[in-house]
């Protein structure tokens, strides 16, 4: 609230000067704290629409103040046209300040969950790829050692190696297929089962809804939407224990909504914090569509992760 007043009260100082001076500055005096705003509403996740319903609001109430307080004056044209055009350029200015504000921190926030995403791609190939390929290698060296020492054992170590190929070949086709896509998504349904073929799902029954037709949502909906869902699906598959998951999915002209519901541990908000890059990063793909992600959870009670994108309508 304090932001809003003081930004308020710098666009008032501007309209003060400018009828000081006798004309609109060619240059707004653009402090700190428009850019301030614009980096708190970003992370905040309050979108730059609701900056300019404020900004509007603010025009509609003052002008009409301003301009009866000018009423006596007898080049009341004059300076009413000064105030008008001051209170615009003013207001204009700290909207284009905070937007580049907005846009530049949810830029730099995706850099960083980018360079986190490499990071874990590079822990998952070392931990998951790399570790089955050193057990396979170990059993077919025990292999040759055994074919002299212990006949018996031999044909083991090979079937220990195949397994453990198998196995990293499996966790392979996981890393590889969560490597964001060249090409648009065709089939956001499709994108997701195929996801789901990926992992290991015998112990959780998962369910996955689509209404509406794709071809409403643009190819960057598609794209940016299937992350979303596969790194809600990945939580819920991945640490919830949930013995069943469901995603849901509502597609229509002008939005698309979707949830994943899990009857998992759940976590409290505090744990949210301190491991949330994963929640970070689909909270911020969303802002950049203009939509939005609200996640809800409780110990023992499940989660739930909400998903909404206005789309465009021709």
């Amino acid at each position: 609230m304090r932001q809003l007043i003081s930004n308020a009260e710098e666009i008032l100082d501007d309209v003060v000067m400018a009828l000081s001076e006798g004309r609109v500055p060619t240059e707004a005096s653009i402090s700190r704290l428009a850019w301030d705003i614009g980096a708190d509403r970003a992370e905040a996740g309050i979108h730059p629409k609701e900056s300019l319903d404020a900004a509007s609001i603010f025009f509609r109430v003052a002008l009409p103040s301003l301009s009866e307080a000018l009423m006596p004056f007898p080049d009341f044209v004059r300076l009413f046209n000064i105030v008008a055009m001051s209170l615009e350029h003013s207001i204009s200015a700290r909207i284009r300040t905070a937007s580049a504000s907005y846009t530049g921190f949810l830029l730099n926030r995706l850099h960083n969950v980018q360079v986190e995403e490499r990071h874990r791609i590079a822990r998952e190939l070392h931990d998951r790829i790399g570790h089955g390929i050193s057990v396979a290698h170990q059993q077919l060296e025990l292999h040759e050692y055994n074919l002299l020492a212990e006949p018996a054992r031999a044909s083991g170590n090979v079937k220990l190696a195949e397994r453990a190929i198998q196995e990293t070949m499996r966790n392979l086709r996981q890393v590889t297929s969560e490597l964001y896509p060249n090409e648009p998504l065709k089939s956001l349904e499709k994108a997701l089962l195929g996801y789901l073929d990926t992992v290991d799902t015998r112990e959780t029954a998962v369910g996955l809804h689509i209404n509406g037709d794709e071809a409403w949502a643009s190819p960057e909906v598609r794209d940016e939407s299937f992350l979303i869902f596969r790194e809600a699906l990945r939580n819920a598959l991945g640490h919830a224990r949930a013995s069943a998951v469901l995603i849901r999915i509502d597609i229509a002209p002008h939005e698309m909504r979707g949830i994943v519901q899990d009857n998992g541990c759940g976590f409290s908000g505090k744990e949210s914090a301190s491991s949330g890059m994963g929640l970070r990063s689909m909270r911020e793909r969303a802002e950049l569509l203009g939509g939005s992600v609200v996640v809800s959870s409780e110990p023992g009670k499940g989660t739930s992760v909400e998903f909404h994108v206005p789309m465009a309508t021709s």
